[in-house]
């Protein structure tokens, strides 16, 4: 008899360490990844991170969870970890938001730092995109890419210019974001700015990194994208 009861009590705490919480990064830095990772993998939870659009509805930080969620109390637990660390869910839902769904043993957890709302920001993942320069004297483009490595294209290329045509990009401060050329030797800073402008078509939403300094050796250019929605 004391044999199956250590065997159900294994059966239980196994089940309850399967719960996966599906971690929203979209608005969260790469450090708060790793600590809220760390910590609700340390309570036994299965975290599996992406990086995914929020449903619209979304606008505060929201936990959704699958009636099925094995173990008494895994939500609870979870919410309790999360506020010892600083985040309020302000929202909790059952099984799905917007398109959203969470299936047996399974948790949303959607995450937006104080302040901010998900229109308001532009995260990581959507400045990965081919910018065409503005108040250029000559064509310029920009790509920043995925694996945040950047590159310039442009015409009239010197060589003292060389050094400079590719590089590494992160952001440093939300709005802020840095390019560093791959010899180290030079970096720039633009600040980052979303709009929306219309045209007979329809609205465009923009996005533009204006120069925060001026390099003698690189022209003052915005960078602009735009995405037609």
């Amino acid at each position: 008899m004391k044999m199956i009861s250590m065997v159900l009590m294994c059966f239980f705490l196994l089940a309850c360490s399967a719960s996966k919480v599906h971690l929203y990064t979209r608005y969260l830095s790469a450090q708060e990844t790793e600590a809220i990772t760390k910590n609700l993998e340390a309570h036994g939870f299965d975290v599996i991170a992406n990086t995914l659009v929020f449903p619209d509805d979304v606008q505060q930080s929201t936990l959704l969870y699958s009636p099925f969620v094995e173990g008494e109390n895994r939500v609870n637990v979870l919410i309790a970890t999360l506020d010892k660390m600083g985040w309020t869910i302000a929202n909790v839902q059952l099984l799905f938001a917007g398109n959203h769904y969470y299936t047996k043993n399974s948790i949303g957890l959607l995450l937006l730092p104080d302040g901010v709302r998900q229109s308001d920001k532009v995260t990581q993942q959507d400045l990965v995109n081919e910018y065409e320069s503005k108040g250029c004297d000559t064509w310029i483009k920009l790509s920043l890419n995925s694996d945040a490595s950047y590159q310039f294209l442009y015409l009239n290329k010197t060589d003292h210019q060389s050094e400079q045509l590719t590089g590494r990009w992160q952001i440093t401060s939300y709005p802020y974001i840095e390019l560093t050329s791959s010899n180290k030797m030079w970096r720039f800073y633009y600040e980052i700015q979303k709009s929306t402008t219309t045209d007979v078509v329809g609205k465009i939403e923009l996005i533009e990194l204006k120069p925060v300094d001026e390099h003698y050796t690189w022209p003052k250019c915005s960078f602009v994208y735009g995405l037609r929605v």
